[in-house]
C-alpha cells in the first residue's frame, strides 16, 4: 500500500515541486532596454537624416556648380559684347564715310592736262592717301580688286558678266569694297567673265556642199 502511494506520488504532476515564481520585475533592466530601443530608434532617424543631409548636399553641390557656368558664361558674354562695342563703335561712321571715298576714287580717275588742275590732284591724292592710311589703322580692310583674279563672292559682288578667256574673273572695278575687322561693310563691284564658248568645226558634208 506504501508502495503503491509512492508510485501515485511519482507519477502524478502535481507532486512535483512547485514551479518557479515567475520572474521578478527589474526596475533597472527595464530602463536600461527601454533606453536601448530609445537609442536605437534615434539611430535610425539620424541615419535618414544624414541621407537625405547627403542627398540635398548633393542637390546644392550641382545647383552651385550651376550657378558658377551661369556666372562663367555670362562673363564671357559681357566681355565678348565689350569687345564688340569697341571693335565696331566707329561703324556708322565709316559706312556715313563711304560714298565721300567713292567720290574721291571718281574724281582721281580723271586725267588733267593742265598744270593747274595736276597740282590740284595731286594735292586731292595726298588727303585722299591720308583719309585711307586712318581708315586702316582703325582696322578697316580695303577691297580692291584686281582685274584678272578670281572673283569671290564672299568680298565681291558682280553687277554683270561678258565674255572672257575663263570663268569667274574680275573684268572691270566699278566700286571698291570695304571690311572693318571681321565684318564686311559693303562689298566691291565688280563685273565677270563668262568663257566665251567654242565653235565646233563644220562637219565636212557639209564643208563640201559649202565648196
Amino acid at each position: 500500500m506504501n508502495q503503491e502511494t509512492n508510485n501515485n506520488q511519482q507519477s502524478n504532476p502535481l507532486s512535483k515541486e512547485k514551479e518557479q515564481p515567475a520572474r521578478e520585475k527589474n526596475p533597472e533592466r527595464d530602463a536600461l532596454k527601454k533606453e536601448n530601443e530609445e537609442l536605437k530608434s534615434k539611430l535610425i532617424s539620424y541615419q535618414k537624416q544624414f541621407e537625405e543631409a547627403d542627398k540635398e548636399k548633393d542637390s546644392w553641390k550641382n545647383k552651385y556648380y550651376e550657378a558658377y557656368a551661369d556666372r562663367a558664361n555670362a562673363r564671357k558674354q559681357l566681355e565678348k559684347e565689350n569687345d564688340d562695342f569697341k571693335k565696331y563703335a566707329q561703324k556708322s561712321f565709316i559706312e556715313e564715310l563711304i560714298p565721300t571715298l567713292d567720290s574721291f576714287d571718281m574724281s582721281l580717275k580723271a586725267k588733267p592736262t593742265d598744270e593747274a588742275t595736276k597740282r590740284y590732284k595731286e594735292g586731292f591724292e595726298r588727303i585722299h592717301n591720308k583719309l585711307l592710311h586712318l581708315l586702316m589703322q582703325a582696322h578697316v580692310e580695303i577691297i580692291d580688286p584686281k582685274i584678272g583674279e578670281e572673283y569671290n563672292p564672299h568680298t565681291r559682288m558682280a553687277l554683270s558678266t561678258i565674255e572672257g578667256e575663263e570663268n569667274n574673273k574680275v573684268a572691270e572695278v566699278y566700286r571698291k569694297g570695304y571690311k572693318l575687322y571681321d565684318h564686311l561693310l559693303r562689298a566691291a563691284s565688280v563685273v565677270t567673265t563668262v568663257k566665251k564658248p567654242q565653235q565646233q568645226d563644220k562637219p565636212q558634208e557639209e564643208k563640201k556642199e559649202d565648196k
